[in-house]
């Protein structure tokens, strides 16, 4: 039986492991530092305060132990992978040796060292932790005001650094729920502001004019303070500075201008790219090892035609299925087939039940396209979770 190491629960892991679950003589070991594989596309929700924790994660261990004896999961963190002696080496676990490898390491937040003092004042959101600090750090904010009138006249600013996808979502559903918030207690909310810094002209870079004026408009409505055309060029304690030399204070700053592959690429010798993702073939093989696949995130992706691809849910999922696709056609001796990967569309939660649609060829706003969205998601999430109910069940019916 053939052993294939899956490195990452995320997105591209976990499409890779329902793929390769699929074949009995396979043996599959699923590894992650979390035991959870965390559903970031609904993260903003959580930050929120819209669903509770457990509605964004699935957990590894049921998921894994669903699919039969010949799928494992291994709660450890990756520090080393040695391609010549094919073995991937763990924190606190044994080393593991491996036909097939899917390096699915997913990617951490990028503070770009030429911004000064960006690094210690802006705080990341891509994890589930980054995600819980955040709600925490909001919600105290708010008991604060509500307890204490004075407390309440203070003025609050949360600075959101950059105008992506991320950045957008985070600030239109945090003004959705301060607004909310407010209004229900009635307070008032003017004390209470969100800046969104975008470097480039407009927001949502590359995207549809129309999906950038739809977005734009939501977030203004919504009273979200916009600066775009100026990048930030320094951060002090509670205080953003604008290439134009306009100056935000702050009370708190999220950045989601950019990432950069895991740091444990780093330990791979493979050609990547200057965020640190490794360039495979077509095929998503690594350059130079045949039985090593690169996926998610870590890798740099791009469609048939050679564009580069986002680096969305969608997409990562694509890579992952492909990955493991591929390892099935080496083991039966055929060709690894090249990955024909597209962004069809993208989904964009704008506060409340609001979302833009775009799909290219259409695209629209509002409650349905927030309808849209959410079954989408309940599409790729609920088989999973129904997975791991039954294991749940059947653990139950033994005690």
């Amino acid at each position: 039986m053939k052993k294939v190491l899956i490195i990452g629960g995320g997105y591209a892991g976990v499409s890779a492991l329902r793929e390769l679950a699929k074949s009995e003589d396979i043996e599959v070991t699923l590894i992650d530092r979390h035991p959870y594989h965390f559903l970031q596309t609904e993260g903003y929700e959580l930050v929120a305060n819209t669903i509770p924790f457990d509605k964004t994660i699935v957990n590894l261990h049921t998921l894994c132990e669903s699919f039969g004896e010949n799928v494992s999961f291994l709660h450890d963190a990756v520090k080393e992978i040695d391609l010549t002696k094919k073995r991937v080496i763990c924190e606190d676990s044994e080393e593991l040796s491996y036909d097939y490898l899917i390096v699915a390491a997913g990617s951490v937040t990028k503070f770009f060292k030429s911004i000064e003092g960006l690094e210690n004042c802006g705080h990341g959101v891509k994890s589930l932790t980054g995600a819980f600090k955040l709600k925490q750090f909001f919600e105290k904010e708010l008991f604060l005001r509500l307890e204490s009138p004075l407390s309440a006249k203070n003025h609050y600013s949360v600075l959101v650094a950059g105008a992506g996808l991320s950045g957008v979502e985070i600030a239109a559903q945090m003004q959705y729920y301060f607004n909310r918030y407010y209004k229900s207690n009635t307070l008032a909310c003017k004390s209470l502001k969100i800046h969104l810094v975008s470097g480039s002209k407009n927001i949502l870079k590359h995207m549809h004019p129309k999906t950038i004026r739809k977005a734009r408009k939501r977030l203004v409505d919504l009273g979200v303070i916009m600066h775009e055309g100026s990048h930030i060029k320094k951060v002090e304690k509670e205080r953003a500075v604008l290439e134009n030399s306009e100056e935000i204070v702050f009370d708190f700053m999220i950045f989601t201008g950019g990432i950069m592959a895991s740091p444990l690429i780093d330990t791979i010798k493979t050609q990547k790219n200057k965020l640190g993702q490794i360039i495979p073939r077509p095929t998503l093989q690594l350059q130079e090892k045949k039985e090593v696949f690169a996926a998610g995130d870590a890798a740099e992706l791009r469609d048939i035609t050679g564009n580069l691809l986002p680096p969305t849910a969608h997409v990562a999922m694509q890579s992952g299925k492909t990955a493991a696709k591929n390892i099935k056609l080496l083991l039966d001796d055929q060709e690894p087939a090249f990955a024909h990967m597209s962004q069809e569309g993208i989904a964009i939660a704008l506060g409340g039940k609001y979302a833009i649609l775009d799909m290219k060829s259409f695209r629209f706003s509002g409650y349905w396209a927030y309808l849209a969205k959410k079954t989408i998601e309940k599409v790729y999430k609920w088989p999973l979770w129904l997975k791991c109910a039954t294991v749940s069940r059947n653990i139950c019916k033994k005690l």
